[in-house]
């Protein structure tokens, strides 16, 4: 039986998750300068191997946070936990330049557990968005005169998405769940602006908090064919501000400050209607298909960022695993294989093009005694070397630690 220090363990790390969470940044995508930034790449468990889907599996071994309904299917008297890591080297492209950029850290942390026959419970902590760009070199004129300046820009951090899941078990046949979100965090900016003989320094930090509520519904039809949806709520995230500027010259040597500002109401920032439909078809014991569709309602929301609009959005995905027996006493059988493909159709329109993506996943299930070490690959290309966009290309890698264990079991003594 598992120690309850493992629990205590648990609940620790995501307590503290998100003071090593903002350590470093999870992306170098100059798109994550606007909005909240750029949707994480990061997930829990397998779902990172297969196309970024899973709205009808049921966890077997495994953490399903893309359905709150999916916690009604862990097995009694079972917990699971769920540790992950992501590693992101990117390159950035326009028509003149290319640039290479590494980035990654501890990217999640989950929990799940039965609570009855026909119920379970999760709590997760994850990414929502990622922010980390710089841009630098903007020149310019100082208005009202001849004299020019030169602009660096450096951005980071992000929100966090700390979730609770309670699925419940109907029948045999369809379970319904209920997730209430908390995202938080922060996203800080600091510019440069040098002229000649003085510097001016813009620090700024915008925080960003709200609840939001999700739903969910799987339905098995059969051992061969199911089917899920989920249904996350429009919200709006209160935001607050921190402004410093200070100014330097030639002649003093501690910078001047300008203008100190903290804790000041900004406008809040609207999160849209999300419907996610999915299937998952097994031809064989041994095979598993899932297709998934994600309507993001970003229209209805009427923002806009100072480049573009946001617009609706349309995310489609696509993955497969072959195990061939999870209970073989052969480990080579025990190992799952995976496949997958997302398409993102985007939601920041700029000139009339939007900024979409596409990724190509591949992963391994290497199974540690009733534990699960899941490894994940992806390729993702987005944007356009062509007119101002720029042209961005990933490779991720996610390791996941899945750790399962049975609790409240007797020991027999012979």
């Amino acid at each position: 039986m598992m120690s309850r220090t493992w629990l205590l363990l648990a609940m620790a790390a995501l307590m503290t998750f998100d003071m090593i969470g903002q350590t470093n940044n999870l992306t170098g995508s100059p798109y994550s300068l606007f909005g909240l930034g750029v949707s994480t790449n990061s997930n829990i468990g397998k779902n990172s191997a297969l196309g970024r889907g899973g709205y009808a599996l049921e966890p077997a071994g495994f953490i399903n946070n893309y359905n709150p309904a999916s916690y009604a299917a862990v097995s009694e008297k079972n917990f699971m936990y769920d540790i992950g890591f992501l590693a992101e080297l990117s390159t950035v492209s326009n028509r003149n330049n290319e640039e290479r950029r590494l980035a990654g850290n501890m990217s999640s942390l989950a929990i799940a557990s039965s609570i009855s026959k026909k119920s379970g419970l999760g709590l997760t902590l994850d990414p929502y968005s990622d922010v980390g760009y710089a841009v630098v070199g903007i020149e310019g004129n100082i208005e009202g005169s001849f004299e020019k300046f030169s602009s660096n820009i450096f951005g980071s951090g992000g929100l966090n998405d700390l979730k609770l899941s309670y699925g419940y078990s109907i029948n045999e046949h369809i379970n319904v769940g209920l997730g209430i979100s908390y995202l938080f965090g922060s996203i800080d900016e600091t510019e440069r602006i040098n002229t000649g003989t003085s510097s001016l320094n813009v620090q700024e930090t915008n925080r960003y908090f709200g609840a939001r509520i999700d739903f969910g519904v799987q339905g098995k039809l059969n051992d061969y064919f199911a089917i899920g949806a989920r249904w996350q709520l429009p919200t709006s995230l209160a935001a607050r501000r921190d402004r410093n500027v200070s100014k330097s010259t030639g002649l003093l040597p501690n910078p001047e400050p300008v203008e100190n500002t903290s804790d000041i109401t900004i406008p809040s920032f609207d999160l849209p209607l999300e419907i996610g439909t999915g299937l998952a078809i097994s031809p064989w014991s041994s095979l598993t298909l899932n297709l998934d569709y994600t309507g993001s309602y970003w229209g209805a929301t009427d923002q806009h960022d100072n480049i573009g609009t946001f617009v609706d959005r349309n995310v489609y995905a696509f993955g497969m695993e072959y195990l061939k027996d999870e209970t073989s006493f052969k480990f080579w059988e025990r190992i799952g294989f995976r496949a997958g493909f997302n398409y993102d159709s985007g939601y920041l329109q700029v000139n009339d093009e939007t900024v979409g993506s596409y990724s190509i996943t591949g992963g391994l299930g290497i199974p540690i005694g009733r534990s699960t070490l899941n490894l994940s690959y992806a390729y993702r290309g987005s944007g356009s070397s062509e007119g101002i966009q720029v042209q961005e290309t990933f490779h991720t890698i996610n390791v996941n630690i899945s750790l399962r264990d049975i609790w409240f079991l007797k020991r027999k003594v012979n």
